[in-house]
């Protein structure tokens, strides 16, 4: 079993990217992404690419993740890809929640694979905010795409986690 630190030190961003820190623990408890320090589940870093600010995430999947035996269960695999598009969003001061998730698996994904999702903003209209994301390895390999819906909600129902986003953008 890899520690969680030495995962950690491996989740290495690309030049240009900036990384975008948020505390394990928010609100009324640890996030399910991100919350988790063993190294067995889910291990992530996030960025932003400073020339675009697209967002982007290192990612291992531990065996705790496991769906298939050796592979990835699917439902880790739609839990990072949704985290990534909101907090893409959430980048550009947009306050969302998920509303839809639609999430094309190509190709299983391999336990303690370090990966890539990139997600981006698709459009904005009014309330509704449209975002893609990808999953890939180093060789490329493109292992799911997804696209999300996410509903702008008061700022006011995210209490102090704005801190951390307003941060990041000075």
């Amino acid at each position: 079993m890899q520690k969680y630190s030495s995962v950690l030190l491996q989740l290495k961003g690309e030049p240009g990217w900036k990384e975008f820190n948020l505390p394990a623990t928010y609100g009324d408890g640890r996030s399910f992404v991100m919350g988790d320090n063993s190294g067995k589940r889910l291990t992530v870093r996030y960025f932003v690419r400073e020339s675009d600010n697209r967002f982007f995430a290192k990612i291992f999947f531990g065996s705790a993740t496991q769906g298939p035996p050796g592979y990835a269960h699917g439902g880790s695999i739609a839990a990072v890809l949704d985290e990534a598009m909101g907090f893409a969003a959430w980048i550009t001061g947009q306050t969302v929640v998920a509303a839809k998730l639609c999430v094309d698996y190509k190709k299983m994904l391999p336990l303690k694979t370090i990966a890539t999702i990139e997600a981006w903003i698709d459009s904005i209209k009014g309330r509704k905010v449209i975002t893609k994301s990808k999953i890939y390895d180093e060789n490329g390999t493109t292992f799911s795409k997804a696209e999300g819906l996410y509903i702008n909600i008061p700022k006011e129902r995210f209490r102090d986690i704005l801190n951390y986003r307003d941060k990041f953008k000075t």
